[in-house]
């Protein structure tokens, strides 16, 4: 994962926008790996200062990595119309499905992360020639989002110039045909650019084909990273009797048997009846059943890897790895020590139904830790009055090289080029600039200001948040095996509301099922390949 944090905090206030006015001549479709043009190459722009910086903290626009392999002919103010998925009918930005707005705003409503991204739009339109827009789409809906998809390739209707979708959607339409390859424009898309997130590149290639990954045009990956959050206040309590969190993680030191020490002598009943079966109660942590696999992760255990051929190999299994344990049995302990343990509220099984509706122990002040994502910081975390820290998930033990902060599939955004556009290689340039002024201007505006000004009121918080930027981790037998023994009904991840710490007999009965649909994968990539 390349260190893209440290050396762009400071690129976090540059000049004020200068746009670029182009000639426009007609667009053309010309084939893979053809040039669209013969213009001239796009200026960098200068991006606006943020208040309170002075001259010292300026970036010289000469200091970005030039653009200049990118044709900018211009495309006629060519139409440049980008599909966002939704959930549960959700369309708001600023709600728990979707925290912000990383496709287009309509106009500068104040807000500091929205005018960033107006004006890397407004920038990319005056350069390229297109008129970029956005349009919401619920995967639930009636029409849902792959009906609109679909609707779309089959009548050719070229109402889409790009996807986004969560990586738990992708598997039916890549199997579908859905998305271009974007290895045919690599002379436009330039994957080891830091603007691609090099672990996504990697998880998400099959075969020789590259058909979605991540790049910092995206915001919703990085508010569905994992984080564990910990009561700052509730930690002073009991200050005599635990270590500090951030000494421990910065260290490398930060493991689960840390946690779950800290968790045993925070938890306590209110009442005196011995039992954690209020919301009185301290719990030790609070979460839902999603932390069986933010822990499962950060412990450095994927269920699948992608290997050096592009095909899918899954990891799961009770034998001894590299790593040590087995995963299985590695699972097996994430149950029995952390998922089943009396001083963990899992929200999801709700012991007893004790919770109001929505109820977030955390938030209350009743929960040492927090188990869950990025993006809590500014949804349910900013009604809370006390103060709180962000620590990347903890390691198995300290021997493990690094953090790993686990992407979760069912909230994150990953983007694609439709198979169908009309003008492919248009959609990889208007892509390729997108994400390359996203890493320059968005993304550290997103930083400073969602992360660093509304959620971690502390210098220690905002190294943690460099850590888990750093270590963010894609699991592809997450995504290539949605629909049995890791996400199923009946799979590993519902395991959590049964009770049940038996993952071995489980593992017992949905293997044949992940083995089969893995290998249906493979050899549709062997097929692809021939």
């Amino acid at each position: 994962m390349k260190k893209f944090l440290s050396a762009f905090l400071a690129v976090l206030m540059i000049l004020t926008a200068v746009f670029v006015m182009v000639s426009c001549n007609d667009p053309v479709d010309p084939d893979p790996g053809k040039d669209p043009g013969t213009g001239s190459t796009p200026n960098t722009p200068n991006t606006p200062n943020t208040p309170g910086d002075d001259d010292d903290n300026k970036t010289d626009s000469n200091e970005r990595i030039p653009l200049d392999y990118l044709p900018t002919d211009g495309y006629n103010n060519a139409k440049f119309h980008i599909l966002e998925w939704s959930c549960n009918g959700v369309d708001e930005v600023g709600v728990s499905w979707i925290p912000w707005e990383e496709g287009d705003v309509e106009a500068d409503d104040g807000d500091r992360l929205g005018q960033a991204v107006y004006d890397r739009n407004a920038w990319v339109e005056e350069t390229f020639g297109v008129e970029i827009t956005k349009e919401y789409v619920s995967i639930d809906g009636a029409p849902s989002y792959q009906t609109r998809i679909r609707n779309d390739a089959t009548t050719s209707g070229n109402e889409f110039q790009l996807f986004t979708m969560r990586t738990v959607e992708i598997l039916w339409m890549i199997e579908e045909d859905l998305f271009a390859d974007m290895n045919n424009y690599m002379e436009y898309i330039h994957f080891d650019e830091p603007w691609w997130v090099e672990d996504s590149v990697d998880s998400f290639k099959l075969g020789s084909h590259q058909y979605v990954a991540s790049s910092e045009m995206l915001l919703r990956d990085k508010g569905a990273t994992a984080a564990l959050f910990f009561n700052q206040d509730l930690h002073g309590d009991f200050v005599d009797d635990l270590p500090n969190f951030f000494d421990l993680a910065s260290d490398g030191v930060w493991t689960i048997e840390e946690m779950i020490a800290a968790c045993e002598i925070v938890a306590h009943s209110d009442d005196d009846n011995d039992l954690m079966d209020s919301t009185s109660d301290v719990w030790g942590c609070f979460g839902q059943d999603d932390p069986l696999y933010f822990l499962f992760n950060g412990f450095g255990y994927k269920f699948a890897h992608v290997d050096k051929y592009g095909y899918i190999d899954y990891d799961f299994a009770d034998e001894e790895t590299a790593e040590g344990q087995g995963s299985v049995k590695v699972m097996q302990e994430i149950f029995e020590d952390v998922m089943y343990a009396p001083w963990y509220m899992n929200s999801y099984l709700n012991k007893g139904d004790i919770l109001a509706d929505n109820q977030d122990l955390f938030v209350d002040g009743q929960s040492l830790f927090k188990s869950g994502m990025v993006k809590d910081a500014t949804n349910s975390l900013k009604y809370m009055t006390q103060k709180y820290g962000i620590l990347p998930h903890p390691k198995y033990t300290v021997d493990q090289e690094e953090y790993s902060s686990l992407v979760w599939v069912h909230h994150d955004s990953i983007v694609g080029i439709p198979s169908h556009a009309a003008n492919k290689s248009m959609c990889a340039v208007i892509l390729e600039a997108l994400s390359w002024e996203s890493y320059y201007s968005v993304y550290p505006v997103f930083y400073d200001t969602i992360l660093l000004s509304r959620a971690a009121k502390d210098t220690e918080s905002k190294e943690m948040l460099e850590i888990i930027f750093d270590t963010r981790s894609y699991d592809p037998g997450q995504y290539w095996d949605s629909n049995s023994g890791f996400h199923g009904e009946k799979g590993l991840l519902r395991l959590s509301a049964s009770g049940s710490s038996d993952i071995a007999h489980v593992w017992g009965e949905l293997k044949e099922s992940v083995d089969k649909n893995i290998t249906q994968v493979n050899n549709w990539i062997s097929g692809m390949e021939d």
